[in-house]
């Protein structure tokens, strides 16, 4: 017989002069299984472009995907290097622009961070990609442009800046083979030269190495520390106004010290000026080599003067 006690239900037995109670486990055959709750659906994620622009996206993804040719003519780091050049050279990355990560520019070319750093290293190096501590790395912009006026020349910074000049070194010397010829030198003669530097916001854009007579800017020293402007020492010694009589541009590589300074990696390529000036009467008063990272500079020539 079953009976209930405190919700509980047992069975009764005889077992020989009395009762031994057992309780019973009755089981609902007819409910189903106890079985986990379903987790909800996660929608992935919208992949974002790795670039701005999706078409510039899609072109850059196009570049990376086609085939390689066999390493055996060219390495595929030195492939890489060569489609991240075309893709700046057509404008699919754009002067300024923060390139993807490592690892997003990696698997998009479907190699190893290994062999995409080689290609990103030597862009470094060249002067086109530039890294900026804990930012990233940047398509190196055009950030100043070198406008050349019948009687001057002049750095302009691209975006409005203002340009910030710091004198790298200001002293006295025995006369360069350009500064002697220029200025009818002796050999042995001496001339000032200051040596100035040119920032347009963080990046440094141009590097200049000037030299004046001493027999026009005796006290070049101490008027250019006075006024601070090459100007200032020019109107100092009775000098009004100048013509800018020429400009030679060639191209080059950065030594250490020029790369140091214009943070380059040596052997980059830079574009060079020489240029002379002269007073009014036609006498040479300065001398000047330029240096410019090569990707960093226009170049403007007949502007009329504002």
């Amino acid at each position: 017989m079953l009976y209930t006690q405190q919700g509980v239900p047992f069975a009764l037995r005889a077992a020989g002069d009395g009762f031994v109670t057992r309780r019973l486990q009755l089981r609902d055959k007819a409910a189903p299984p106890l079985r986990p709750a379903p987790r909800p659906r996660r929608t992935p994620p919208r992949r974002r472009p790795i670039l701005d622009n999706p078409d510039r996206t899609t072109a850059l993804a196009r570049i990376a995907s086609a085939p390689f040719a066999d390493r055996r003519d060219s390495p595929l780091w030195l492939q890489i290097y060569d489609r991240l050049a075309r893709a700046i050279e057509t404008g699919v990355l754009s002067e300024g622009e923060r390139l993807p990560g490592e690892d997003e520019l990696a698997a998009l070319f479907g190699v190893t961070r290994i062999t995409l750093r080689r290609a990103l290293d030597r862009h470094q190096r060249e002067g086109r990609l530039q890294a900026r501590k804990g930012v990233g790395v940047f398509v190196r912009s055009i950030s100043v442009r070198y406008v050349v006026h019948p009687q001057s020349a002049h750095n302009d910074a691209m975006d409005g800046a203002a340009l910030k000049t710091t004198t790298v070194s200001l002293r006295r010397r025995s006369a360069s083979d350009i500064a002697r010829a220029a200025f009818g030198l002796e050999p042995g003669a001496q001339t000032v030269e200051l040596s100035q530097l040119q920032v347009a916001g963080h990046a440094p854009v141009y590097l200049s190495l000037k030299e004046f007579p001493l027999s026009v800017f005796p006290r070049f020293e101490a008027s250019y520390e006075q006024t601070g402007t090459i100007l200032g020492a020019y109107a100092a010694h009775g000098v009004d106004r100048y013509i800018r009589s020429e400009t030679r541009l060639i191209g080059d590589f950065a030594d250490a010290h020029e790369a140091d300074l214009l943070r380059l990696s040596p052997g980059a390529p830079v574009l060079r000026s020489r240029s002379w000036n002269r007073d009014a009467q036609g006498r040479a008063i300065e001398v000047n080599r330029g240096c410019w990272p090569m990707f960093g500079v226009e170049m403007v020539f007949g502007a009329e003067e504002a």
